[in-house]
């Protein structure tokens, strides 16, 4: 593995625990409130996403390239992956848990923009990218 990539990795594994981090905080306030009062947040949602982005982009994809570069690293690559889906896993499984598997119940207009907006930006990216690789 190249430094770009040992660098990349390492950016995005703390990255992640950032974003771990945040779900913490993020539950441990939903759990402040009585569980009738608790919902599902739409910041939630776009957090989980970004998670799962860079588990796969930043973390899943370079480790599955090292592990081709040098196969001794298969299982290594096997164990980060099922890491990866055993901490997501936990999140979804935590939630539930915790009743916070309601619609959101305040809402505003603009959160709503804001995530359609974050939504649509996203996939455009991921389509714009996906042409450029076919193309390119």
């Amino acid at each position: 593995m190249d430094e770009a990539a040992k660098t990349l990795l390492t950016v995005s594994a703390l990255l992640f625990g950032f974003l771990f981090t945040a779900f913490w905080w993020i539950l441990n306030r939903e759990l402040r409130f009585k569980p009738e009062q608790r919902h599902f947040k739409l910041a939630t949602a776009v957090l989980m996403l970004s998670m799962l982005l860079l588990g796969v982009f930043g973390i899943g994809i370079p480790i599955r390239h090292a592990a081709k570069a040098n196969p001794e690293l298969l299982w290594a690559c096997r164990g980060v992956f099922l890491a990866l889906v055993s901490v997501y896993g936990y999140m979804f499984i935590d939630l539930g848990h915790y009743y916070v598997y309601k619609f959101p119940k305040y809402t505003t207009r603009s959160e709503w923009f804001f995530f359609a907006l974050t939504l649509i930006l996203i996939l455009f990216l991921i389509l714009r990218w996906s042409v450029w690789q076919a193309h390119g």
